[in-house]
C-alpha cells in the first residue's frame, strides 16, 4: 500500500479485477433488454400490420379511380377482376383477404371466380363495399364506394 500526501492509504487495484463488467452484470443487462423488447413487440407488430392495411386501402382506392377515369376518357366499359387476394392489378398484403358486398348482397362474401366490377362510359358502377381483413381477423377495413362517382365514401355504420 502506498501512502498519500493527506495521510490516507490508497489501495492498488487487484490483479483479478479490471475495469470491466462481471458476467452477472452482463446477464442482468441482457435480461432487461429482452424484457423491454418482448413488451414492445406487440406494439411494433400492430403498427406494421396497420400500415399494410392502410397501404392496401390506398392502392385499391387509387386503382378504382384509375379504372373509372379510363372508362370516362375512352367511352368504353372498364372492368376490374375481383379475387380474395385483391383486385386486378392491386394484390393485398400477404395474409390479407378481400370480401365484397354488392347491391343484392345482405352480407360480405368472397368474390366468385371470374367476378368483375364494371364501370360504364359515364363512370357509373354498381354500389359495392369491400372488406379487407388480415389473416387472423384482428384487423379489418370496410371501403364503401359511391355508385355515381366511384369515390370512396366516408366511414359509416351499417
Amino acid at each position: 500500500m502506498k501512502a498519500t500526501s493527506a495521510g490516507r492509504e490508497r489501495h492498488a487495484p487487484s490483479a483479478g479485477r479490471g475495469g470491466g463488467f462481471t458476467l452477472l452484470e452482463i446477464i442482468i443487462a441482457l435480461a432487461l433488454i429482452a424484457i423491454l423488447a418482448a413488451a414492445s413487440l406487440p406494439y411494433l407488430l400492430d403498427s406494421f400490420a396497420g400500415s399494410a392495411g392502410e397501404r392496401a386501402t390506398e392502392a385499391i382506392v387509387s386503382r378504382v379511380k384509375e379504372v373509372r377515369l379510363k372508362a370516362i376518357e375512352t367511352g368504353t366499359r372498364q372492368d376490374l377482376e375481383l379475387t380474395t387476394a385483391g383486385i386486378a392489378g392491386t394484390p393485398l398484403p400477404k395474409g390479407w383477404k378481400l370480401e365484397i358486398k354488392g347491391l343484392n348482397d345482405s352480407r360480405f362474401r368472397a368474390p366468385s371466380r371470374g367476378e368483375i366490377w364494371s364501370f360504364n362510359a359515364a363512370g357509373i358502377c354498381e354500389p359495392v363495399q369491400f372488406l379487407l381483413r388480415d389473416g387472423d381477423g384482428s384487423r379489418e377495413t370496410v371501403l364503401s364506394f359511391d355508385p355515381l362517382t366511384g369515390q370512396l365514401l366516408p366511414d359509416h355504420d351499417d
